[in-house]
């Protein structure tokens, strides 16, 4: 088993085909079914199996894959962190960032690092935190700024606590809801809902806090994975969301407000969440060390 089998085999169980695996990757597919086919023999199992459309993964192609990915982000480290001792090179970081850290804190560390160090290059890539999880998973990202997943969830991450900002729910300024007290849940159902993918964690926190309550969660009308387009259909719209009271500092937020539903008030935190085991190049620890200190000045993002 080499590096280039096992980016392969990834390749694939990431395409879903053969076809297609094989074109990422700009090679022939009969060379990549032989590699596929040869790292089979090797272990002694079926990787994938045939679908009517494309390929799958077997439970030992899923096992394989845990592994080949933790192995794919060691290597990419072990690359980097040969690159910057070879080069003497401050290094370059990738970061993965929530809606909110895109827009204050997060832009006030990279400006502070810059200054004391000019040569350091900087990549940011803005999300929900699943996909910045998945991202930071599979080494696509140095580490990440958002909220802090639940322990369970994250075994294999490192967190280190920044800030703390209440959850709520917020409407546009005007809305009949504004400056109502203790509004029961069940005054909720009626209006339309503007939401992140059900996939986040702000959305499932929501339904699970309206099961909760034996009410069926609302059914969100829009789905968006822009917290600018989510801002603004609330800013125009008599709809509702579930976020953090923060973002009402945003400019788009300007004419939003928060609701007064103690059910589904929560505090949530938020901070740095990197690979346990993964290297940070001297550019991110850095970037780390101006966020904490930012941070401690001001501990709501």
């Amino acid at each position: 088993m080499n590096i280039r089998q096992l980016e392969y085999f990834l390749a694939v169980a990431e395409c879903k085909s053969m076809t297609a695996a094989a074109a990422a990757l700009g090679i022939a597919q009969p060379t990549l079914t032989k590699a596929v086919r040869a790292l089979e023999r090797e272990l002694g199992v079926k990787l994938f199996e045939r679908m009517p459309r494309g390929v799958d993964l077997t439970p030992f192609g899923r096992t394989l894959l845990r592994h080949a990915e933790a192995i794919r982000v060691q290597f990419g480290d072990a690359k980097n962190e040969i690159g910057a001792l070879r080069g003497g090179t401050y290094g370059t970081v990738t970061i993965g960032a929530g809606p909110a850290w895109l827009r204050r804190l997060l832009p006030q560390a990279v400006a502070r690092a810059l200054e004391k160090n000019p040569s350091i290059h900087v990549r940011i890539e803005g999300g929900f935190d699943d996909v910045l999880l998945r991202a930071l998973r599979q080494g696509h990202l140095d580490f990440v700024v958002a909220e802090l997943p639940a322990p369970e969830a994250a075994h294999d991450m490192k967190m280190i606590p920044l800030t703390s900002d209440r959850l709520g729910v917020c409407c546009r300024k005007g809305h009949e809801l504004e400056g109502v007290p203790k509004l029961p849940l069940s005054s909720l159902l009626k209006y339309p809902w503007v939401m992140p993918p059900q996939t986040t964690r702000a959305h499932q926190r929501m339904k699970a806090l309206f099961v909760a309550a034996d009410l069926a969660p609302p059914r969100a009308v829009v789905e968006t994975e822009s917290m600018a387009f989510l801002l603004q259909m609330v800013r125009f719209f008599d709809a509702l969301t579930f976020t953090v009271s923060t973002t009402l500092k945003l400019p788009e937020a300007a004419d939003l407000t928060m609701i007064d539903v103690p059910a589904l008030e929560a505090v949530r935190s938020a901070g740095i969440i990197r690979r346990k085991n993964g290297w940070l190049s001297p550019a991110a620890e850095t970037i780390v060390k101006e966020l904490i200190a930012i941070c401690q000045e001001e501990p709501t993002n």
